[in-house]
């Protein structure tokens, strides 16, 4: 992506919860049990792995992050778009944000 501008609009796009922090998309997740949230990151590691783009993920207890970049470019790119809307689309629990 060209611009912060549109990486903004793109991430405006994306839905709530997105956010451009330390350059780089991000957005956290809070979940009922450990293992719901371990359960999201294995559909979010299955949607990394058929995309070949792979995010940071922290885990913390009930709470996930995820941070996209494209880290061989070192930007946020058209690939780090696409990915977050691949989660939000096949991932239900992706609308647990916070």
């Amino acid at each position: 992506m060209s611009s912060n501008e549109e990486i903004k609009r793109a991430i405006e796009e994306l839905g709530s919860g997105w956010e451009l922090k330390e350059d780089k998309i991000v957005k956290s997740f809070q979940f009922p049990s450990f293992m719901n949230a371990i359960e999201f990151v294995n559909g979010v590691a299955k949607i990394a792995e058929k995309v070949n783009h792979h995010p940071i993920i922290t885990i913390n207890w009930r709470s996930v992050k995820l941070s996209l970049k494209s880290f061989d470019v070192d930007a946020i790119t058209e690939r780090d778009i696409n990915f977050a809307k691949e989660i939000e689309k096949a991932l239900p629990n992706s609308s647990n944000s916070n």
